[in-house]
């Protein structure tokens, strides 16, 4: 019975030891070597996040302390996951930039309302989108009156010939030319432009996604009279954050953190946000 019971506590002791490996290799201090990317990471001590230069709320914008948005909530969640504090680049003259420096190493992530395109895959890794927009135009009433020949406005679309216009070097110059070879191509750097532009019958369309065509009537009241806004239902822009392709451990951590708490946004909950964003501060009664 003696030797029964010895033998019983030493494969319950090696049970143990089993089991306290387990754990103690998935605890902050284990002696493991964490994955090269994070290494990488936590050896500089911080997670530093390319933004363009050019606020794009309700994404982000400001600077320092101030700075704020949803890409901004993203960002620091991650840096929180990691353990590191947060450092947003701001120097990017576009979103074209944002990704540049993600592939050459100037910054670990790009969080910037970034889209994912085909050309942009062959230099990063991007994460899950964590919103799904569709694309959208702003269209000069006198031309498409002028253009479409009785035809509906998805066929004139189909075959669409005008002037559009589009952010320089953005994913709807990619989209554009992809999508509206007959056109001729007006890349602007103003968002604004394009649409005074479209107002006044200079180009025939502006080119975006639904959230910032929906935001014209908001910001632009009287731009209804002279334009008309229609969203492309069957093209649909993933915006997603971008990785190096060395970075695998660090996109996995981005993909948790999207995946649990970032899945469920939409255009109505974007325009919420950004309505709060844009109101006023309340008076303070003295």
């Amino acid at each position: 019975m003696y030797s029964i019971n010895n033998v019983m506590k030493k494969l319950l002791l090696t049970i143990l030891v089993l089991f306290s490996s387990v754990v103690y290799a998935q605890l902050p201090t284990s002696t493991i070597p964490l994955p090269p990317d994070i290494a990488a990471i936590k050896k500089k001590n911080v997670l530093i996040i390319a933004m363009t230069k050019k606020d794009v709320p309700p994404f982000f914008s400001g600077e320092g302390a101030d700075i704020r948005g949803l890409d901004v909530e993203i960002g620091r969640r991650i840096g929180v996951m990691i353990g590191v504090p947060v450092e947003f680049r701001r120097d990017a003259e576009s979103f074209a930039d944002v990704v540049e420096q993600v592939r050459d190493g100037r910054a670990d992530l790009a969080v910037s309302k970034l889209s994912i395109t085909g050309p942009r895959l062959l230099t990063v890794r991007f994460s899950d989108p964590y919103i799904k927009l569709k694309q959208a135009m702003i269209i000069n009433r006198l031309w498409l009156s002028q253009n479409s020949q009785g035809r509906e406005v998805h066929e004139v679309l189909r075959t669409f010939n005008g002037k559009i216009s589009f952010i320089k070097n953005s994913s709807y110059d990619t989209f554009a030319r992809t999508n509206f070879p007959k056109a001729v191509y007006t890349p602007e750097e103003s968002w604004d432009t394009i649409i005074n532009n479209v107002t006044n019958g200079t180009i025939a369309a502006g080119y975006r996604d639904e959230f910032e065509i929906k935001k014209i009537s908001f910001e632009f009241p009287n731009a209804a009279i002279t334009t008309k806004t229609v969203t492309i239902s069957d093209s649909i822009d993933n915006i997603a954050v971008a990785a190096n392709v060395n970075s695998p451990q660090l996109l996995s951590i981005v993909n948790y953190i999207i995946r649990n708490e970032y899945s469920n946004i939409d255009t109505k909950k974007l325009m919420d946000r950004y309505k709060a964003e844009k109101k006023p501060p309340a008076l303070v009664k003295k």
